[in-house]
C-alpha cells in the first residue's frame, strides 16, 4: 500500500562540512510516521522527477495556473498542520536501514506522482506525492540544505535537473573518440524528449585547436538560451569538460532526430558527435 503524505519535515545529516544525507520524515495514514535518509545522488533523482512536473505546470494556461496556485496554498496549509517532529537524536543516530539506495518514478498520473524508495535493507516502500504537494516538498528539501549552510550543494543540485547526461567525449586528432558513459534508467529517459549533441572547440595551452563533446537529453531546443546555459553547466559536471572552465571556447549544438520515446544507441549518439565535430573542423564559423 502506498504511503499518502499528510505532513513533511526535513533535516540534514552531515559529518563536519560533508553532506551525508537529507532526512525526510513524513506523516502518513493514521498519523503514523516514517523517516527516510537520502544521499545526494538519490536526492538528485527525486528532484529530477519533481522538477519535471513543475515544468509541466508552467505550460498550463493562465487560468489553470491561477487555480493551481490556489490549490497549492490550500495543500501547503494542510501539510503545515501535520508536520512531524525531527529530533537531533534522530539525525545523529540515523537508522542505516532507512537509507534510500534508489528512487524510481513508477507512475506519473494527472493527480499525483508515485515513487518507490528502495531501502538499504532491500525493502521497497511506495510513496504517493499529490500534485499540489510537489512544490512544498521541493522547498522543504532545498531549504533544509540551505539552513545547514550547504548553499553550494543546493546550487549544484538545482543545476542538474533540466538535462540528462549520457556521454562525455574527447575527439582525438586521428578521428577516434574516447568517452565516458552514464547509464540512466528508463524512467529518467521518459522525462526528457530531445537528444542533443554538443561539440566544444578550444585552443589548448600549446595553441592547438582541440574539440570535446557531449550527448545529453533535455526538453529545450538546440538554439535556446536554456540549452546554452546547460552547455556551460556541463563543464561543472563532466570531468572531461571541466578543463574548459574559464577557457574561451565555441560551442556547437545539434539536435538528433528521433521518433516519440525512441532511445538512441551508443553508436548513434557517438556518430552524431563525430559528424558534428567533422563539420565544425571543416567550417568552424
Amino acid at each position: 500500500m502506498s504511503l499518502l503524505i499528510k505532513g513533511i519535515n526535513t533535516g540534514v545529516i552531515c559529518h563536519g562540512n560533508h553532506f551525508l544525507a537529507l532526512a525526510l520524515k513524513i506523516k502518513h495514514q493514521q498519523n503514523k510516521e516514517a523517516s527516510f535518509f537520502l544521499p545526494a545522488l538519490v536526492l538528485r533523482d527525486l528532484l529530477i522527477a519533481l522538477e519535471y512536473r513543475l515544468w509541466q505546470h508552467a505550460a498550463e494556461s493562465p487560468t489553470a495556473q491561477e487555480q493551481r496556485l490556489h490549490d497549492k496554498r490550500r495543500e501547503a496549509k494542510k501539510l503545515r498542520a501535520h508536520v512531524p517532529a525531527i529530533t537531533a537524536e534522530e539525525l545523529s543516530h540515523a537508522d542505516i536501514q532507512r537509507r534510500v539506495a534508489a528512487v524510481t518514478l513508477v507512475a506519473s498520473e494527472s493527480t499525483h506522482l508515485l515513487f518507490t524508495f528502495t531501502l538499504n535493507n532491500g525493502r521497497v516502500v511506495e510513496i504517493r506525492v499529490e500534485e499540489n504537494q510537489i512544490e512544498v516538498l521541493i522547498i522543504a528539501m532545498i531549504q533544509a540544505i540551505n539552513n545547514a549552510g550547504m548553499h553550494e550543494l543546493a546550487l549544484r543540485l538545482s543545476s542538474l535537473l533540466d538535462f540528462l547526461p549520457l556521454y562525455d567525449i574527447e575527439c582525438r586528432s586521428a578521428g577516434s573518440l574516447e568517452y565516458d558513459s552514464y547509464d540512466q534508467p528508463a524512467w529518467k529517459h521518459r522525462l526528457f524528449t530531445r537528444y542533443l549533441a554538443l561539440v566544444y572547440r578550444y585552443s589548448d595551452d600549446a595553441g592547438d585547436i582541440q574539440t570535446s563533446g557531449a550527448v545529453i537529453k533535455t526538453r529545450s531546443t538546440s538554439g535556446s538560451e536554456e540549452t546554452k546555459a546547460i552547455s556551460r553547466r556541463l563543464m561543472n559536471f563532466s570531468p572531461r569538460l571541466g578543463k574548459l572552465k574559464g577557457r574561451p571556447c565555441q560551442v556547437y549544438i545539434r539536435e538528433m532526430k528521433v521518433t516519440h520515446q525512441e532511445m538512441l544507441s551508443r553508436e548513434q549518439c557517438l556518430e552524431a558527435v563525430h559528424q558534428l565535430q567533422r563539420q565544425v573542423s571543416r567550417n568552424p564559423r
